[in-house]
Protein backbone atom coordinates (compact mmCIF):
# COMPACT_ATOMS: atom_id res chain seq x y z
CA UNK A 1 0.00 0.00 0.00
CA UNK A 2 1.51 3.30 -1.09
CA UNK A 3 1.90 5.70 2.01
CA UNK A 4 0.87 8.73 2.24
CA UNK A 5 3.78 10.83 1.87
CA UNK A 6 4.09 8.73 -1.31
CA UNK A 7 1.41 9.91 -2.20
CA UNK A 8 1.48 13.28 -1.66
CA UNK A 9 4.85 13.36 -3.30
CA UNK A 10 3.58 11.73 -6.22
CA UNK A 11 0.66 14.35 -6.79
CA UNK A 12 2.84 17.01 -6.68
CA UNK A 13 5.25 15.89 -8.73
CA UNK A 14 4.13 14.25 -11.62
CA UNK A 15 0.41 14.92 -11.39
CA UNK A 16 -0.52 18.66 -10.87
CA UNK A 17 -0.27 20.87 -14.21
CA UNK A 18 1.47 23.68 -12.93
CA UNK A 19 -0.71 26.46 -12.61
CA UNK A 20 0.85 29.67 -13.95
CA UNK A 21 1.86 27.25 -17.30
CA UNK A 22 -2.21 26.06 -17.52
CA UNK A 23 -2.88 29.75 -17.19
CA UNK A 24 -0.35 30.89 -20.12
CA UNK A 25 -1.87 28.22 -22.47
CA UNK A 26 -5.52 29.27 -21.49
CA UNK A 27 -4.63 32.65 -22.28
CA UNK A 28 -3.23 31.74 -25.65
CA UNK A 29 -5.71 29.37 -26.80
CA UNK A 30 -8.55 31.55 -25.76
CA UNK A 31 -7.91 34.01 -28.16
CA UNK A 32 -6.71 32.42 -30.72
CA UNK A 33 -10.53 30.94 -30.48
CA UNK A 34 -11.59 34.22 -30.09
CA UNK A 35 -9.75 35.21 -33.34
CA UNK A 36 -11.32 32.01 -35.31
CA UNK A 37 -14.87 32.86 -33.85
CA UNK A 38 -15.07 35.86 -35.31
CA UNK A 39 -13.44 34.99 -38.62
CA UNK A 40 -16.49 32.70 -38.72
CA UNK A 41 -18.82 35.57 -37.95
CA UNK A 42 -17.73 37.60 -41.14
CA UNK A 43 -18.58 34.51 -43.61
CA UNK A 44 -22.10 33.99 -41.94
CA UNK A 45 -24.91 34.03 -44.48
CA UNK A 46 -27.41 36.68 -43.16
CA UNK A 47 -30.71 35.10 -42.11
CA UNK A 48 -29.52 31.20 -42.87
CA UNK A 49 -26.92 29.99 -40.82
CA UNK A 50 -26.84 30.22 -37.52
CA UNK A 51 -25.24 33.07 -35.17
CA UNK A 52 -21.92 32.26 -32.88
CA UNK A 53 -22.65 34.43 -29.92
CA UNK A 54 -19.73 36.07 -28.73
CA UNK A 55 -19.38 33.99 -25.14
CA UNK A 56 -17.55 31.04 -24.93
CA UNK A 57 -18.66 28.75 -22.19
CA UNK A 58 -15.57 27.03 -20.83
CA UNK A 59 -15.71 23.58 -19.40
CA UNK A 60 -13.65 20.56 -18.90
CA UNK A 61 -11.01 20.15 -16.52
CA UNK A 62 -8.39 22.75 -17.49
CA UNK A 63 -11.43 25.21 -15.84
CA UNK A 64 -12.99 22.74 -13.03
CA UNK A 65 -9.15 22.26 -11.52
CA UNK A 66 -9.01 18.82 -12.49
CA UNK A 67 -6.35 19.02 -15.07
CA UNK A 68 -3.13 16.74 -14.76
CA UNK A 69 0.19 16.68 -16.54
CA UNK A 70 -0.08 15.08 -20.12
CA UNK A 71 -1.10 16.51 -23.38
CA UNK A 72 -2.75 20.06 -23.37
CA UNK A 73 -6.22 20.29 -23.97
CA UNK A 74 -9.29 23.10 -23.67
CA UNK A 75 -12.89 22.29 -23.91
CA UNK A 76 -15.10 25.41 -25.31
CA UNK A 77 -18.58 25.13 -25.90
CA UNK A 78 -19.35 27.74 -28.84
CA UNK A 79 -23.28 28.69 -28.16
CA UNK A 80 -25.47 29.03 -31.89
CA UNK A 81 -29.04 31.13 -31.79
CA UNK A 82 -30.99 32.26 -34.17
CA UNK A 83 -32.55 35.19 -34.26
CA UNK A 84 -35.58 33.96 -36.51
CA UNK A 85 -36.24 30.88 -34.90
CA UNK A 86 -37.20 29.81 -31.44
CA UNK A 87 -35.87 26.26 -30.23
CA UNK A 88 -37.71 24.58 -27.54
CA UNK A 89 -36.98 21.02 -26.65
CA UNK A 90 -39.65 18.50 -26.33
CA UNK A 91 -39.57 15.47 -23.93
CA UNK A 92 -37.62 12.49 -25.71
CA UNK A 93 -37.58 8.89 -24.62
CA UNK A 94 -34.28 8.51 -23.97
CA UNK A 95 -32.76 9.39 -20.93
CA UNK A 96 -30.25 12.54 -21.39
CA UNK A 97 -31.14 13.75 -24.88
CA UNK A 98 -33.70 15.64 -26.08
CA UNK A 99 -34.99 16.76 -29.16
CA UNK A 100 -35.37 20.46 -30.51
CA UNK A 101 -38.24 22.18 -32.72
CA UNK A 102 -37.24 24.34 -34.82
CA UNK A 103 -39.95 26.99 -36.22
CA UNK A 104 -40.40 27.02 -39.70
CA UNK A 105 -39.94 31.00 -41.18
CA UNK A 106 -42.57 32.69 -42.28
CA UNK A 107 -43.71 32.87 -46.33
CA UNK A 108 -42.39 36.61 -46.62
CA UNK A 109 -39.15 35.63 -44.30
CA UNK A 110 -38.40 33.19 -47.25
CA UNK A 111 -39.21 35.76 -50.24
CA UNK A 112 -36.71 38.31 -49.16
CA UNK A 113 -33.63 35.50 -47.59
CA UNK A 114 -34.48 34.41 -51.59
CA UNK A 115 -33.91 37.87 -53.54
CA UNK A 116 -31.08 38.23 -51.08
CA UNK A 117 -29.34 35.38 -52.93
CA UNK A 118 -30.77 35.74 -55.79
CA UNK A 119 -33.47 33.16 -56.74
CA UNK A 120 -36.81 33.14 -56.45
CA UNK A 121 -36.94 29.45 -55.59
CA UNK A 122 -33.61 29.06 -52.71
CA UNK A 123 -31.44 26.06 -52.53
CA UNK A 124 -30.84 27.33 -49.18
CA UNK A 125 -32.17 28.38 -46.05
CA UNK A 126 -32.34 27.56 -42.88
CA UNK A 127 -34.97 25.04 -42.59
CA UNK A 128 -33.65 23.03 -45.81
CA UNK A 129 -30.13 23.48 -44.39
CA UNK A 130 -30.40 22.79 -40.94
CA UNK A 131 -33.85 20.79 -40.06
CA UNK A 132 -35.79 17.81 -41.13
CA UNK A 133 -39.75 17.64 -40.31
CA UNK A 134 -39.21 20.48 -38.15
CA UNK A 135 -36.68 19.34 -35.54
CA UNK A 136 -33.03 20.32 -35.94
CA UNK A 137 -30.63 17.93 -36.62
CA UNK A 138 -27.10 17.51 -34.84
CA UNK A 139 -25.66 16.31 -37.89
CA UNK A 140 -26.56 18.92 -39.91
CA UNK A 141 -25.36 22.21 -37.88
CA UNK A 142 -22.13 19.98 -36.56
CA UNK A 143 -20.89 19.55 -40.48
CA UNK A 144 -21.93 23.27 -41.70
CA UNK A 145 -20.07 24.26 -38.24
CA UNK A 146 -17.27 22.10 -39.18
CA UNK A 147 -17.41 23.72 -42.91
CA UNK A 148 -17.44 26.81 -41.47
CA UNK A 149 -14.61 26.54 -39.02
CA UNK A 150 -12.42 25.13 -41.64
CA UNK A 151 -13.17 28.42 -44.22
CA UNK A 152 -12.28 30.41 -41.38
CA UNK A 153 -9.06 29.00 -41.10
CA UNK A 154 -8.00 28.84 -44.30
CA UNK A 155 -9.07 32.69 -44.56
CA UNK A 156 -7.81 34.19 -41.85
CA UNK A 157 -4.05 32.09 -41.36
CA UNK A 158 -2.84 32.16 -37.80
CA UNK A 159 0.68 31.70 -36.71
CA UNK A 160 -0.43 28.61 -34.06
CA UNK A 161 -2.95 26.74 -36.37
CA UNK A 162 -2.28 23.89 -37.86
CA UNK A 163 -5.13 21.95 -38.58
CA UNK A 164 -8.82 20.71 -37.64
CA UNK A 165 -9.54 17.08 -36.48
CA UNK A 166 -11.85 15.48 -34.37
CA UNK A 167 -15.48 14.03 -34.74
CA UNK A 168 -18.82 14.60 -33.41
CA UNK A 169 -19.39 16.66 -31.13
CA UNK A 170 -16.28 18.23 -30.99
CA UNK A 171 -14.16 19.77 -33.94
CA UNK A 172 -10.46 19.85 -32.35
CA UNK A 173 -8.44 22.67 -32.97
CA UNK A 174 -4.42 22.06 -32.52
CA UNK A 175 -2.53 25.49 -32.12
CA UNK A 176 1.23 24.68 -32.09
CA UNK A 177 2.64 27.12 -29.98
CA UNK A 178 6.29 25.92 -30.41
CA UNK A 179 8.13 23.12 -31.78
CA UNK A 180 7.80 21.67 -28.69
CA UNK A 181 4.22 22.66 -27.29
CA UNK A 182 1.07 21.66 -28.88
CA UNK A 183 -2.57 22.69 -27.68
CA UNK A 184 -5.55 20.78 -28.35
CA UNK A 185 -8.93 22.93 -28.45
CA UNK A 186 -12.16 21.32 -28.25
CA UNK A 187 -15.03 23.56 -29.60
CA UNK A 188 -18.27 21.95 -29.56
CA UNK A 189 -21.24 23.61 -30.95
CA UNK A 190 -24.01 23.78 -28.81
CA UNK A 191 -27.37 25.70 -27.87
CA UNK A 192 -28.45 27.12 -25.12
CA UNK A 193 -32.04 25.51 -23.89
CA UNK A 194 -32.98 27.69 -20.75
CA UNK A 195 -32.35 27.40 -16.73
CA UNK A 196 -28.17 27.28 -17.74
CA UNK A 197 -29.07 23.89 -19.72
CA UNK A 198 -27.05 23.69 -23.13
CA UNK A 199 -27.14 20.47 -25.97
CA UNK A 200 -24.72 19.56 -27.89
CA UNK A 201 -23.89 17.53 -30.95
CA UNK A 202 -23.62 14.09 -29.70
CA UNK A 203 -25.37 11.06 -31.12
CA UNK A 204 -27.07 8.22 -28.89
CA UNK A 205 -25.51 5.52 -30.48
CA UNK A 206 -28.00 2.82 -29.70
CA UNK A 207 -30.71 4.92 -31.48
CA UNK A 208 -30.89 5.43 -34.71
CA UNK A 209 -32.97 8.54 -34.41
CA UNK A 210 -30.99 11.93 -35.73
CA UNK A 211 -32.92 14.35 -34.01
CA UNK A 212 -31.36 13.73 -30.68
CA UNK A 213 -29.15 16.06 -29.12
CA UNK A 214 -27.05 15.27 -25.75
CA UNK A 215 -27.70 17.70 -22.66
CA UNK A 216 -24.75 19.26 -21.34
CA UNK A 217 -23.97 19.04 -17.40
CA UNK A 218 -20.81 20.55 -17.33
CA UNK A 219 -21.70 23.80 -16.11
CA UNK A 220 -23.72 22.43 -13.28
CA UNK A 221 -19.85 20.10 -12.54
CA UNK A 222 -17.91 23.37 -13.40
CA UNK A 223 -19.75 25.32 -10.66
CA UNK A 224 -19.27 22.34 -8.22
CA UNK A 225 -15.75 21.68 -8.72
CA UNK A 226 -13.75 24.84 -9.32
CA UNK A 227 -15.13 26.10 -6.20
CA UNK A 228 -13.27 23.07 -3.80
CA UNK A 229 -10.00 24.45 -2.58
CA UNK A 230 -6.90 23.43 -4.34
CA UNK A 231 -5.85 21.30 -1.24
CA UNK A 232 -8.67 19.48 -1.41
CA UNK A 233 -8.12 15.58 -1.11
CA UNK A 234 -11.42 14.94 -3.36
CA UNK A 235 -9.74 17.29 -5.95
CA UNK A 236 -6.68 15.22 -5.85
CA UNK A 237 -7.25 11.47 -5.49
CA UNK A 238 -9.52 12.17 -8.44
CA UNK A 239 -6.50 13.94 -10.38
CA UNK A 240 -4.28 11.19 -9.13
CA UNK A 241 -6.98 8.11 -10.62
CA UNK A 242 -7.18 10.15 -13.84
CA UNK A 243 -4.02 10.56 -14.08
CA UNK A 244 -3.20 6.97 -14.17
CA UNK A 245 -6.13 5.86 -16.02
CA UNK A 246 -4.91 8.46 -18.53
CA UNK A 247 -1.39 7.22 -18.80
CA UNK A 248 -2.34 3.37 -18.15
CA UNK A 249 -1.35 2.23 -21.69
CA UNK A 250 2.53 3.18 -20.60
CA UNK A 251 2.07 0.08 -18.43
CA UNK A 252 -0.24 -2.24 -19.97
CA UNK A 253 -0.67 -1.53 -23.77
CA UNK A 254 -4.37 -3.50 -23.68
CA UNK A 255 -5.58 -1.70 -20.86
CA UNK A 256 -9.40 -1.64 -20.82
CA UNK A 257 -9.30 0.87 -18.17
CA UNK A 258 -7.43 3.28 -20.11
CA UNK A 259 -9.54 2.82 -23.22
CA UNK A 260 -13.10 1.78 -21.98
CA UNK A 261 -13.44 3.91 -18.67
CA UNK A 262 -13.47 8.00 -19.45
CA UNK A 263 -12.67 10.94 -16.78
CA UNK A 264 -16.23 11.22 -16.97
CA UNK A 265 -16.57 8.18 -14.83
CA UNK A 266 -14.11 9.05 -12.64
CA UNK A 267 -15.65 12.50 -12.38
CA UNK A 268 -19.50 11.23 -11.70
CA UNK A 269 -17.88 8.63 -8.95
CA UNK A 270 -15.69 11.53 -7.44
CA UNK A 271 -19.10 13.62 -7.13
CA UNK A 272 -20.70 11.03 -5.73
CA UNK A 273 -18.43 10.62 -3.11
CA UNK A 274 -18.79 14.42 -2.22
CA UNK A 275 -21.90 14.04 -0.88
CA UNK A 276 -20.65 11.82 2.08
CA UNK A 277 -21.95 13.08 5.21
CA UNK A 278 -18.26 12.93 6.90
CA UNK A 279 -14.85 14.06 4.58
CA UNK A 280 -11.64 13.02 5.40
CA UNK A 281 -9.21 15.69 6.07
CA UNK A 282 -7.22 17.91 3.14
CA UNK A 283 -3.85 16.11 4.68
CA UNK A 284 -1.60 13.63 3.17
CA UNK A 285 -3.63 10.85 5.34
CA UNK A 286 -6.93 12.39 4.07
CA UNK A 287 -5.26 12.28 0.30
CA UNK A 288 -4.21 8.43 0.91
CA UNK A 289 -7.90 7.69 2.05
CA UNK A 290 -10.17 9.84 -0.47
CA UNK A 291 -7.99 7.57 -2.95
CA UNK A 292 -8.44 4.10 -2.07
CA UNK A 293 -12.01 5.67 -0.99
CA UNK A 294 -12.58 6.33 -4.93
CA UNK A 295 -11.25 3.07 -5.96
CA UNK A 296 -13.36 1.42 -4.30
CA UNK A 297 -16.55 2.60 -4.82
CA UNK A 298 -16.11 2.43 -8.21
CA UNK A 299 -14.74 -0.87 -7.98
CA UNK A 300 -18.34 -1.71 -6.42
CA UNK A 301 -20.29 0.18 -9.09
CA UNK A 302 -18.54 -1.63 -11.66
CA UNK A 303 -19.44 -5.02 -10.59
CA UNK A 304 -23.20 -4.09 -9.96
CA UNK A 305 -22.91 -2.44 -13.54
CA UNK A 306 -24.37 0.59 -11.88
CA UNK A 307 -22.88 4.25 -12.13
CA UNK A 308 -25.74 6.72 -11.86
CA UNK A 309 -25.71 9.81 -13.52
CA UNK A 310 -25.06 12.32 -10.76
CA UNK A 311 -27.60 14.81 -11.58
CA UNK A 312 -30.28 13.07 -13.00
CA UNK A 313 -32.68 11.94 -10.90
CA UNK A 314 -30.63 12.72 -7.89
CA UNK A 315 -32.03 15.73 -5.55
CA UNK A 316 -29.16 15.74 -3.85
CA UNK A 317 -28.33 18.88 -1.78
CA UNK A 318 -25.23 19.52 -3.83
CA UNK A 319 -27.52 19.51 -7.12
CA UNK A 320 -29.57 22.07 -5.69
CA UNK A 321 -26.47 24.23 -4.85
CA UNK A 322 -25.36 23.55 -8.36
CA UNK A 323 -28.59 25.18 -9.81
CA UNK A 324 -29.73 22.10 -11.17
CA UNK A 325 -33.57 22.48 -12.72
CA UNK A 326 -35.68 20.40 -10.55
CA UNK A 327 -36.71 18.70 -13.99
CA UNK A 328 -33.56 16.86 -14.01
CA UNK A 329 -32.71 16.18 -10.16
CA UNK A 330 -36.60 14.84 -9.79
CA UNK A 331 -36.40 12.28 -12.86
CA UNK A 332 -38.03 9.33 -11.73
CA UNK A 333 -35.68 6.91 -13.58
CA UNK A 334 -31.96 7.69 -13.25
CA UNK A 335 -29.13 7.17 -16.08
CA UNK A 336 -26.81 4.45 -15.83
CA UNK A 337 -23.44 4.91 -17.20
CA UNK A 338 -22.59 1.64 -17.10
CA UNK A 339 -25.76 0.84 -18.25
CA UNK A 340 -25.84 -0.97 -21.81
CA UNK A 341 -26.34 1.78 -23.88
CA UNK A 342 -23.32 3.16 -23.06
CA UNK A 343 -21.33 0.46 -21.84
CA UNK A 344 -19.83 -2.65 -23.21
CA UNK A 345 -20.28 -5.32 -20.35
CA UNK A 346 -17.22 -7.18 -21.21
CA UNK A 347 -15.19 -3.66 -21.73
CA UNK A 348 -16.68 -3.04 -18.04
CA UNK A 349 -15.10 -6.27 -16.65
CA UNK A 350 -12.06 -6.07 -18.08
CA UNK A 351 -11.26 -2.27 -17.12
CA UNK A 352 -12.43 -3.35 -13.37
CA UNK A 353 -9.47 -6.10 -13.40
CA UNK A 354 -7.14 -3.99 -14.19
CA UNK A 355 -8.47 -1.60 -11.93
CA UNK A 356 -8.16 -3.94 -8.95
CA UNK A 357 -4.92 -4.58 -10.37
CA UNK A 358 -3.72 -1.30 -10.12
CA UNK A 359 -5.04 -0.74 -6.42
CA UNK A 360 -3.22 -4.02 -4.91
CA UNK A 361 -0.16 -3.04 -6.65
CA UNK A 362 -0.40 0.73 -6.13
CA UNK A 363 3.16 1.55 -5.14
CA UNK A 364 4.79 -0.22 -7.45
CA UNK A 365 2.42 1.49 -9.87
CA UNK A 366 3.06 5.02 -8.53
CA UNK A 367 6.71 4.04 -8.84
CA UNK A 368 6.74 2.89 -12.40
CA UNK A 369 5.16 6.53 -13.19
CA UNK A 370 7.69 8.47 -11.35
CA UNK A 371 11.30 9.59 -11.69
CA UNK A 372 13.16 10.56 -14.85
CA UNK A 373 11.92 9.70 -17.91
CA UNK A 374 8.78 8.12 -16.90
CA UNK A 375 6.76 10.40 -18.64
CA UNK A 376 7.92 13.24 -21.12
CA UNK A 377 5.13 15.39 -22.14
CA UNK A 378 4.93 18.65 -23.92
CA UNK A 379 3.42 20.88 -21.58
CA UNK A 380 6.54 23.17 -21.58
Amino acid sequence: MASSTELDRFYNEEVEFPPWLLASHIDTAEREVRTLLAGMRSILRPNIDPLIEHDIVRTGSSYEGLKVKGDMELDFMIVLSHSEFKFSPITSDYNGYCKIEAEQQQPEFQFHAARRWGSSSPSHSFEKDFTSNGYLIPSKIYQWFQSLADRAVNKNKSKFVTKFVGNLPARTLILNISPDVEICVDLVPAIYIGKRLFVVAKPLKTSSDPDLWRLSFSVFEKNILSRLPSSSCNLKALKILKYLREHDTRLEETSQFASGICSYHLKTASLHLLTCPVQPPDTPEGLHECLHQLMDFLLECMQRGVLNHFFWGNPSSLARYAQVPSSITHRERHLNLFGGEFMNESTLSQARERLVRIKRSLPAVIQQHSGPGAYSCNIF
